[in-house]
């Protein structure tokens, strides 16, 4: 059955009217807030009609409707109207970009208590450092039990460690540095998989014994940069929502919030340069619940992101607005490429 016009101004309406009041919505209220002039039997036989391809449903048989997952994402895709920034949100959202990259980690987690105060929704920002790559690797001999692994690291960091081992001659270790060099210059230690391995080894000739301990210190080194910071901002506003006054739905947000590791690896991983929205039943979402996030990339590696959780009904284009017009501005600064957004660009 094809979504016409008709049946795309009833769902717009629908879901506008779900998102301002949490409510089903019943055809009455459709009558009074569509353009067209329409009976009620034909709403109801247009809502019952968009039930059943599957973007409303009736919670009961006396109530109104509500928006299905597939309703809420149709609206979002094609039915939703621009938000336009106010001036307050614009000129908190400039302020948090007058900043300096060095203060990138608490710029990010400032801009979560903005967006939670801007919105009325949970704001939730993470901060993933960028892997180090290896630049040169030099093992240097200290005596016939042990040698020095210095790491020069992209950014220029040079890191070290002694390595203790049965035997080793100078030699071995000039042997060993080529090996290591030609095989890893350019990875990251998740990128030292078994094919660069047994390069290593097979490059490494009489050295072939000191590979083990040297990729073993490699990982040591490149595993002790900065930690994942996750940040969490405005939670009480999203227990003020009804739809999380069922214990076990507040619940499940907060082990989802808890999930540090696992929000890091999830709001870095969507797409770049746009928000994404994860609804309830996807990833790691909740029930009743949704996350609206930007991924912040600088030089095409996404370093952080910052993001929005709150029920399933929420705002989007307010939120969506906010995120994208920080985000982006945010974005361009890091990589040299704007000044940001300007306010006269919107108003």
């Amino acid at each position: 059955m094809e979504l016409t016009e008709r049946k795309k101004r009833i769902l717009k309406s629908i879901v506008d009217e779900y998102i301002r009041s949490g409510d089903p919505v019943g055809s009455k209220y459709i009558s009074g807030h569509i353009p067209d002039t329409l009976s009620s039997a034909t709403i109801r036989n247009e809502m019952s009609a968009l039930e059943d391809m599957g973007y409303l449903y009736q919670p009961h048989s006396s109530a109104g409707r509500i928006p299905t997952t597939k309703g809420i994402r149709t609206y979002i895709e094609g039915l939703m109207e621009d938000y336009k920034l106010s001036l307050e949100e614009l000129s908190v959202l400039n302020e948090l970009l007058d900043f300096k990259v060095g203060e990138f980690g608490k710029l990010l987690s400032e801009a979560a208590r903005a967006v939670s105060h801007l919105t009325n929704y949970t704001a939730i920002s993470v901060l993933k450092p960028p892997a180090e790559r290896i630049e040169r690797i030099k093992a240097v001999h200290i005596d016939d039990s042990s040698y020095l692994l210095i790491i020069r690291c992209s950014g220029g960091k040079v890191k070290t460690k002694t390595v203790n081992v049965p035997h080793c001659t100078e030699e071995q270790l000039k042997t060993l540095s080529a090996a290591l060099n030609g095989a890893l210059t350019g990875l990251t230690a998740s990128e030292i998989n078994l094919n660069v391995i047994l390069d290593t080894e097979a490059a490494a000739g009489d050295a072939t014994h000191l590979v083990t301990s040297a990729l073993r210190g490699i990982n040591d080194l490149l595993g002790t940069g900065t930690e994942e910071d996750v940040q969490v901002q405005g939670l009480t506003k999203l227990l003020s929502y009804p739809e999380f006054y069922d214990v076990s739905k507040a619940k499940g947000v907060l082990e989802i919030l808890e999930q540090k590791h696992a929000l890091v690896n999830r709001l870095t991983e969507g797409m770049p340069g746009r928000p994404n929205i994860v609804m309830s039943g996807e990833g790691l979402t909740p029930e009743d619940a949704s996350v609206v996030f930007y991924p912040i990339t600088v030089e095409g590696q996404t370093v952080g992101a910052i993001g929005v959780i709150g029920p399933k009904r929420m705002d989007y284009k307010k939120v969506i607005a906010n995120l994208e017009y920080f985000a982006s501005g945010l974005i361009d600064g890091l990589n040299g490429t704007g000044e940001g957004r300007k306010q006269d660009e919107q108003h």
